[in-house]
């Protein structure tokens, strides 16, 4: 299997997966007939497990936003990974890790310095 079809693959399971999720978690809000405010700035992982787990509609949909953010980092991981094992140009390889550097620096530290 060649690269573009791994890539290509990865992009269509996560977007899937995570349209799954968040429309599951919308039919849960649904069933339960919530009608509460959603404040999703609480939540760590522990919570989201233990809301998974419980079968939590906010946890549910929150996985799913994880999913989709996580898609493209696991691309470029993906691609980072391709040019080491193929040997191909070294920039590439600098550069591919220096944006998933950047894009989990963005993702895992920033929320937590900021807020």
């Amino acid at each position: 299997m060649n690269l573009e079809r791994i890539v290509s693959l990865t992009l269509r399971i996560g977007v899937i997966l995570s349209s799954a999720l968040v429309i599951l978690g919308l039919i849960l809000f649904y069933v339960e007939g919530r009608g509460v405010t959603i404040n999703s700035s609480y939540f760590d992982l522990t919570r989201l497990a233990y809301g998974i787990a419980h079968l939590d509609p906010l946890a549910i949909i929150l996985l799913g936003v994880l999913v989709l953010v996580a898609t493209p980092v696991i691309r470029v991981l993906e691609l980072g990974v391709n040019y080491v094992v193929s040997d191909k140009d070294k920039l590439y390889v600098i550069l591919s890790f220096a944006v998933l550097t950047l894009m989990l620096v963005g993702i895992l530290l920033l929320p937590r310095i900021v807020g």
